[in-house]
């Protein structure tokens, strides 16, 4: 990677407040039903909570591809797989159940 590591860790606070505001604004709109809908199905229900789980996983393994500069090219295709494994066992478990 051609910046120097604080430039990369700089750019995120941008992007994460962009971010952040985009997700809030977003779940603000939605009626008073609806977002305790959500916070309820997220404390009380499995499937939420693991969705949840897959998509800060995905997030992490993102993050650390992008930020570290690595020498070699095996970590960030170990880290790519690693990310996207957990969506694709919920999809193959997730088809067992809809047969």
């Amino acid at each position: 990677m051609p910046l120097l590591l604080g430039q990369r860790l700089w750019y995120l606070v941008p992007v994460t407040a962009i971010w952040i505001a985009g997700a809030l604004l977003r779940y603000r709109r939605r009626r008073a039903g609806v977002q305790l809908n959500v916070r309820s199905l997220i404390r009380r229900r499995r499937w939420p909570r693991i969705v949840l789980a897959q998509a800060a996983w995905a997030m992490l393994c993102a993050l650390l591809i992008a930020q570290i500069p690595w020498e070699e090219r095996m970590l960030p295709q170990i880290l790519f797989w690693a990310g996207l494994a957990p969506t694709f066992a919920t999809i193959w478990f997730d088809r067992k159940k809809t047969q």
